[in-house]
């Protein structure tokens, strides 16, 4: 009986110890997150798109939403976070790809999570899966901050976060 307690007692400590040596890992570590996801556009949407003449497949299935995200969820050490696209996505696509975008950047110091969305609507009439995935490498996602006053820096090519979505 007393070694059953014993056991009891040393893998409760055990588990307390783990658990509490998690809960800082989480705690004092950032995670960063890039997603780059392509699918095809739903109706609703192919309906709000004007200037359907001027392009030679203006069949809906040649759009495709492009919906880049980056998460950045970080620890109580880091401020001051930055990020920058080394050249804006309707000039990395070119006219004949990029239809329309929209995005916005929010950070929610409460949650501590940082938060960066693109939405575009791609024409991929006259190119091809892997030639945009071309176009996209060419692109750099930056980001800056600051970490126990240290300056930090990631950077993440694009097109090697895509991923297409049937």
């Amino acid at each position: 009986m007393k070694k059953k307690m014993i056991a009891l007692i040393v893998s409760l400590l055990l588990f307390l110890i783990l658990f509490f040596a998690g809960y800082l890992y989480y705690m004092l570590h950032s995670d960063m997150e890039v997603r780059t996801e392509i699918r095809p556009i739903d109706d609703e949407s192919y309906q709000t798109l004007g200037a359907l003449e001027y392009v030679d497949h203006p069949e809906q299935k040649n759009f495709r939403n492009l919906l880049f995200t980056f998460k950045f969820k970080y620890s109580d050490g880091v401020e001051n976070i930055q990020t920058e696209l080394t050249e804006p996505f309707s000039q990395l696509l070119t006219t004949d790809v990029y239809w329309s975008g929209e995005g916005f950047e929010y950070d929610d110091t409460k949650r501590k999570e940082y938060t960066a969305k693109q939405e575009i609507v791609l024409y991929m009439g006259e190119i091809s899966e892997d030639e945009l995935i071309d176009l996209l490498n060419e692109g750099m996602f930056i980001v800056t901050w600051t970490e126990d006053g240290k300056e930090k820096r990631k950077e993440f090519k694009i097109g090697e976060t895509a991923i297409f979505i049937q």
